[in-house]
C-alpha cells in the first residue's frame, strides 16, 4: 500500500454484505472537496455478497487513497462486536481527525469534511462535531428528517451539544461524526461489556465540547440487514436494557439515570403485554432506582389491566 502523504482526515468505514450500498457510500467519500489530504480506511468483515470484489476495484483505481482491510473470517461473530472500529480502523488511522460512516450509509454534501475540519481547526476546545442527516427507509423509499429541527428554530448555523440534549434523544447518526483523534482513548471500551456509539460520543463530550451543524450532509439507511436499524420492540428491550443499565452503573449521573429509567419504562409497557413476570421485575427495578411511587403505581395498574384483558 502506498502512503504518499500524511492525511489530515482518516475516513473510517465498516462494511459487511453491503454490495448494494457500498458504491454510493464510497462515492460520497470520493466526492469530498477538501484543501487537505484524506485517507479512506475500509474494513470488510468477510462479506459473502460481493462487497470485497467491489472494494478491490476501488482499491485498484485509488491505490493512494483507499486502503481496505479484508477478513476471511467474520470478526463481529468472533467476539469483536465492541472493538470493530477500534481494532480494525482507528488503530491504523493516521489523520488528525477521524470521520466515520458505515458501508450502508452515505454522504451527500461534497463540503461536509471541509466544513467540519475548518470548525475544529478554529475551535481547539471542541473534541467532536456532527451535522444533520436524512433517514431513508430502504423498503418504502421514504426519506424523512432527523430529530434535530427543534434545535434550529432561529435558523442557527449550529449549536453546542449539551449532555441534556445528548440524552434527550438520539439527535444524529455516526455517519455525521468527525472527532479529534488525540481526544479518543481506546481504553474507554475496557470499562464496558457493551460498548456502542453512545459510549464513544459520551466520552468524547467529556473530553471537550461538541457541536451540531445545521446542514444536512448525509443519509442514514434503515434496512433489516443493518445491525441496529429497524429493531422490533422485543429486540429493542433485549438490546437496550443491558446497555443502558451498564452505562448508568459505570457513569452514574442524573442524565444516565434518566436514560435508563426511560428504557425501563418503555420495556415495562412492552413486557406487560407479552411477559408479565418480566414486566413486574422491571417495575421493581424502576421503583428501586427512581423511588417514584406514582409512576410505579401506574405501571402496576397497566400490568393488571393487561392481565384482565387476557382472561
Amino acid at each position: 500500500m502506498n502512503h504518499p502523504t500524511t492525511p489530515l482526515v482518516s475516513i473510517c468505514c465498516l462494511t459487511y454484505n453491503h454490495a448494494q450500498y457500498i458504491h454510493q457510500c464510497i462515492q460520497g467519500f470520493l466526492m469530498q472537496r477538501t484543501t487537505f489530504p484524506v485517507e479512506i480506511l475500509i474494513h470488510d468483515d468477510a462479506s459473502t455478497d460481493g462487497t470485497a470484489g467491489i472494494l478491490h476495484e476501488y482499491q485498484h483505481q485509488y491505490p493512494d487513497k483507499i486502503f481496505p482491510l479484508y477478513e476471511t473470517q467474520n470478526q463481529y461473530s468472533n467476539g469483536y462486536q465492541n472493538l470493530m472500529d477500534i481494532e480494525f480502523n482507528y488503530s491504523r488511522a493516521r489523520g488528525k481527525y477521524i470521520a466515520y460512516c458505515e458501508g450502508d450509509d452515505y454522504w451527500t454534501d461534497p463540503l461536509k469534511l471541509q466544513k467540519q475540519v475548518d470548525f475544529m481547526e478554529s475551535h481547539p476546545d471542541y473534541s467532536v462535531c456532527f451535522h444533520r442527516c436524512k433517514h431513508l427507509n430502504t423498503y418504502t423509499g421514504q426519506l424523512s428528517n432527523d430529530y434535530c429541527s427543534r434545535y434550529f428554530a432561529q435558523n442557527e448555523e449550529g449549536v453546542d451539544i449539551s449532555f441534556e440534549m445528548f440524552f434527550d434523544r438520539w439527535i444524529t447518526q455516526p455517519l455525521t461524526m468527525l472527532f479529534r483523534t488525540a481526544d479518543f482513548n481506546p481504553e474507554w471500551q475496557k470499562r464496558y461489556h457493551y460498548y456502542r456509539d453512545m459510549h464513544e460520543i459520551y466520552h468524547l463530550l467529556n473530553v471537550g465540547k461538541g457541536y451540531l451543524f445545521a446542514f444536512v450532509g448525509g443519509v442514514y439507511r434503515y434496512h433489516h440487514g443493518g445491525i441496529h436499524s429497524m429493531l422490533t420492540d422485543a429486540q429493542f428491550c433485549k438490546t437496550a436494557l443491558p446497555i443502558d443499565k451498564e452505562f448508568y452503573k459505570v457513569n452514574p449521573s442524573p442524565f444516565t439515570k434518566k436514560n435508563y429509567l426511560e428504557t425501563l419504562s418503555d420495556c415495562i409497557i412492552y413486557y406487560a403485554k407479552h411477559n408479565k413476570r418480566q414486566a413486574i421485575r422491571l417495575m421493581i427495578d424502576y421503583f428501586n432506582l427512581s423511588h417514584d411511587f406514582r409512576a410505579t403505581s401506574k405501571f402496576a395498574l397497566f400490568i393488571i389491566k393487561q392481565l384482565r384483558m387476557r382472561k
